[in-house]
């Protein structure tokens, strides 16, 4: 054979290729394998049977030698290949991979490019053309599997569509479910505006409704058609032809142009003896395949089951059996799409005497477009509404409710879950599941199941029920249709990709010579029909479009899974995320102080971290701990002058392979680091470059020896003449207090640590996952342990008052306590402080809870129990005890007086135990023991009155 280029010399010798996926390749004049080019100019190729053939209509425009010098090119940059992938050999990946599509007048002249639909349940959109002219068939939307976390549609690429406007003539779609007319909202603006979109009467009103929803005018380009009329769309003559599905008006289409016949059956089967009398047009088949067929187009969804399907008119009779035969209320389920059941079970109710009742938006919507229509099986008007059923007896109603699927917000799922206002589910309650579970939902739907048992009604489902049919044919119907198109090519279509194979497999073996199956994004050519003794030139592969799937989210946001985070949301979900924040502390006085050695490191960078983590294990805070040990030490590894992107990429780092040791998760890990604001200081240091620590450890000598004072005196006194002696100095106020806790000096020193601890930040412990530290020093920031009657922390209270108040416990920086050394230079640096306070921003501080305040709060709630037992209300009570603590010299009000007693009451009695066994872990404990027996007397007194 002759090289069918004309361009191409008379005399070479390069033959035509057969097919890509052949091994004996024929060898051209230069020695070039023809399988080694992939760039091959279409043009130059012949596709046959068996044997080459010479197809006159190709016009190549290539040139010889440049041609033999690409393939060339090609071949030696080629030399070494590796497979596509496991289970997938080299010719697989040379015909799966090419280049562009085949493009112009040159090549097959009928062309089929699936957007979606194929190796998928759903999604169905396929581009059919006679050359460059296009027709669309179906706009559908599939839905979303686990994985896809947050979206509630997945859609075809509306960018391709796009793309591909000026070709595509005209939209034709089969029939009105979601997977054939859901994406139209989004694929409808991207077409040409003059593109007219074609349906039956009954799928048209529910596109309208569907644009409608998405505020998108139509602008006079929807258009209808009626079975078996014959009209022009794009490069087509069309004639639809009546099939029977789960859905009025499904139709097959027909598609007549010059150079061939193509059938394309939509979603069907053969229904023996449908609700509405509109049986499955043969005839029209028997005269089509008189015609010719040059290639067939058939439905796959359930190639796998044999037999035939069952009839809608004995799902009929088994609904009416069931709901005659119940005694209480009867609830069913079902498919909203099927208006045909819905007419069964108007039916059943009428027999029954029973009142229907719909509960679910979409039942309601495919019924009012059927009766828009004319096609309703009854008027919607004489549905009872859903707040009118409790004026009916249980036994006198038939509920039909959406949630077959368990979708979460479906009438029956939320009822499962006893949330739905309208329906109660009770023990005299039967259900009927009249549906199919779809693939995928599986789980779900026993889930609801389930929970419905465990409220008590009778549930009817599953095949021995006979409640539900498919509306896609069996294979027992399939191979009758194939066998009686007869086509010369036949391309499966709609299902999973095993489903396209076997239902392949199922052509050849029902004698159709040419058989191909397609992935989404494959263009597919057939050579032309010339007439009934000469046979086809089969298929021919013309290129590859990487498609991109479109996400919407059920609102506003619509994109690529990269637009919308799918893989970023699915991976939080599976390993956690952790979130730092990092205040970086590097300005000159911190390093000279670092220099000098007290506490920071000698070449590394201090700062405050903030850790969050959110779908992580944190085990009880260890995971925490370890968290910020590692912050902290990543943080410190590195120079004074480190820029905060290094920072931020080196704790990350740190941070991951801790997560990853811990508990071998690979979280996301988002860190925020920030120079520290000037208001911000060195925890270590303080304002006047003393260290923190060492003021610490000298503390406030007159305030620790009024507080040794008490406690000597409480040791001496028998409790009993103890209460005697403080009454007897007080009466009944807690005044007497004031001389002894509050000396002269401890007031200055409470004003001064006042005017400090404005000018700190406040330090809140907002949840379990979360904590704030400064780098190298944690015990620089939290409160004193309750031993030391220095200071009361709420820290160790902060369980007992997230218990009982429900809020959260704020965390306050430590008040710095001055020495006695000190004590002169307070009046000086009283002024500075305020000053420097006054020019920082920072929050109001919350003032921890000194001893000698929470002795003055129990002695006054103690004093305040009578007035209690009295009848005085509790918000009087606690405000008496505010004024007593502010006669005291303390300021507080009444709900942090009752937070903080409550508390300390939790905190008593779980060290009851602690003490009876000879440990006292607890400060207050004496002082709380007098005040809840006393307490405890009172009310006894009371009681016997």
């Amino acid at each position: 054979m002759r090289c069918l280029t004309p361009a191409c010399s008379p005399s070479s010798e390069r033959l035509a290729v057969l097919y890509p996926h052949l091994s004996n390749m024929l060898v051209t004049s230069s020695g070039i394998d023809h399988q080694l080019l992939n760039k091959r100019p279409r043009a130059c190729l012949a596709y046959g049977g068996d044997k080459p053939l010479r197809y006159n209509r190709l016009n190549c425009r290539c040139n010889a030698s440049s041609f033999a010098g690409r393939v060339a090119d090609y071949a030696s940059s080629n030399k070494t290949r590796n497979t596509g992938g496991a289970h997938q050999s080299m010719d697989d990946k040379v015909q799966r991979r090419l280049e562009i599509f085949h493009e112009g007048q040159d090549g097959p002249p009928l062309r089929i490019l699936p957007i979606g639909g194929l190796g998928e349940i759903g999604m169905n959109c396929m581009l059919v053309g006679h050359y460059d002219r296009y027709i669309l068939i179906d706009s559908g939307l599939m839905f979303p599997d686990y994985e896809d976390l947050g979206v509630q549609k997945i859609l075809p690429d509306t960018g391709f569509i796009h793309r591909w406007r000026h070709k595509i003539e005209a939209v034709i779609i089969t029939h009105g479910h979601e997977d054939h007319i859901g994406a139209l909202p989004w694929v409808f603006p991207v077409l040409d505006p003059s593109t007219p979109i074609y349906a039956t009467s009954f799928t048209m009103e529910l596109i309208k409704r569907r644009l409608d929803e998405y505020a998108i005018k139509s602008d006079g380009r929807l258009k209808i058609f009626d079975m078996r009329t014959r009209f022009n769309a794009g490069p087509f003559e069309i004639e639809s032809i009546r099939v029977t599905h789960s859905i009025p008006d499904c139709c097959g289409l027909i598609l007549r142009c010059c150079d061939g016949t193509i059938f394309h059956t939509g979603d069907w089967k053969i229904d023996e003896s449908p609700i509405d009398n509109k049986y499955f047009d043969r005839t029209a088949l028997e005269q089509l395949s008189k015609e010719g067929v040059t290639l067939m187009m058939s439905d796959s969804t359930n190639v796998l089951s044999p037999g035939r399907t069952t009839s809608e008119a004995d799902v009929a009779k088994a609904l009416m059996h069931k709901v005659l035969s119940a005694k209480g209320r009867v609830i069913t389920t079902q498919f909203a799409s099927n208006v045909h059941r819905l007419g069964s079970i108007k039916l059943a109710a009428e027999a029954s005497g029973r009142k229907l009742v719909f509960l679910g938006m979409s039942l309601r919507t495919y019924l009012d477009a059927a009766w828009r229509d004319g096609q309703a099986p009854f008027d919607p008007s004489i549905l009872v509404k859903p707040e009118d059923m409790d004026l009916f007896a249980p036994k006198d109603l038939l509920i039909v409710t959406t949630g077959s699927q368990a979708e979460p917000r479906a009438a029956l799922n939320l009822a499962s879950f006893g949330n739905s206002r309208s329906l109660k589910l009770n023990k005299e309650d039967l259900v009927l599941y009249s549906a199919k579970v779809i693939p995928g939902n599986e789980i779900r739907v026993m889930k609801m199941m389930n929970r419905i048992a465990e409220l008590g009604p009778n549930i009817a489902m599953g095949r021995a029920e006979n409640l539900h049919t498919s509306g896609h044919a069996y294979r027992g119907e399939l191979e009758e249709v194939i066998q009686l198109v007869k086509p010369q090519h036949f391309m499966p279509v709609h299902g999973e990709y095993a489903f396209l194979k076997e239902h392949e497999r199922l052509g050849k073996d029902s004698g159709v010579r040419h058989t191909a199956v397609i992935k989404n994004g494959e263009m597919l050519g057939v050579a032309p029909l010339r007439n009934r003794k000469v046979l086809s030139s089969g298929f021919f592969p013309l290129g590859k479009e990487d498609l991109t799937l479109m996400y919407n989210d059920g609102d506003k946001a619509f994109g690529t899974a990269a637009d919308l985070c799918i893989g970023e949301r699915l991976r939080i979900a599976l390993n956690g995320i952790i979130i730092v924040s990092m205040e970086v502390m590097r300005k000159e006085a911190d390093k000279r102080h670092w220099q000098k050695g007290s506490d920071g490191p000698q070449n590394g960078l201090r700062g405050r971290v903030k850790i969050t983590t959110r779908c992580l294990w944190v085990d009880r805070g260890k995971l925490l701990d370890a968290l910020h040990k590692a912050a902290t030490a990543a943080l410190s590894s590195l120079p004074l002058d480190a820029a905060l992107g290094l920072i931020e990429h080196t704790v990350g780092l740190a941070l991951r392979k801790v997560v990853q040791k811990y508990s071998n998760r690979r979280p996301d890990v988002i860190v925020i680091a920030s120079e520290a604001s000037q208001s911000v200081r060195n925890p270590a240091v303080s304002q006047n470059g003393i260290s923190i620590d060492e003021k610490r450890r000298t503390g406030s000598i007159q305030e620790k020896q009024v507080d040794a004072k008490w406690r000597s005196k409480q040791k001496q006194e028998p409790r009993s003449a103890f209460l005697k002696t403080q009454t007897s100095r007080g009466g009944n106020h807690p005044s007497f207090l004031k001389q002894n806790v509050k000396s002269k000096f401890h007031r200055a020193a409470d004003e001064h640590t006042e005017s400090r601890n404005g000018a700190k930040e406040e330090m809140t412990l907002s949840s379990p996952k979360e904590r704030t530290v400064y780098n190298g020093s944690e015990s620089d920031l939290l409160p004193e342990t309750p031993n030391s009657l220095e200071t009361v922390s709420t820290e160790s209270l902060t369980e007992e008052v997230l218990r009982f108040t429900g809020s959260e416990v704020n965390m306050t920086t430590r008040s710095t306590r001055e020495s006695s050394a000190d004590a002169g230079l307070m009046e000086e640096k009283a002024m500075d402080d305020s000053v420097n306070s006054a020019k920082m921003s920072s929050p109001t501080i919350r003032r921890k809870w000194k001893s000698g305040e929470v002795l003055v709060l129990i002695e006054a709630r103690k004093q305040e129990e009578n007035n209690l037992q009295q009848g005085q209300g509790r918000k009087r009570i606690w405000k008496a005890v505010a004024e007593a603590l502010a006669e005291a010299g303390f300021e507080r009000t009444p709900d942090q007086c009752k937070t903080v007693w409550f508390s300390l009451v939790k905190r008593y009695k779980s060290s009851v135990e602690a003490v009876n066994n000879g440990a006292k872990n607890f400060s207050f404990y004496d002082a709380m023991h007098v005040a809840l027996s006393g307490m405890e007397v009172v009310s006894n007194k009371k009681s016997k009155e």
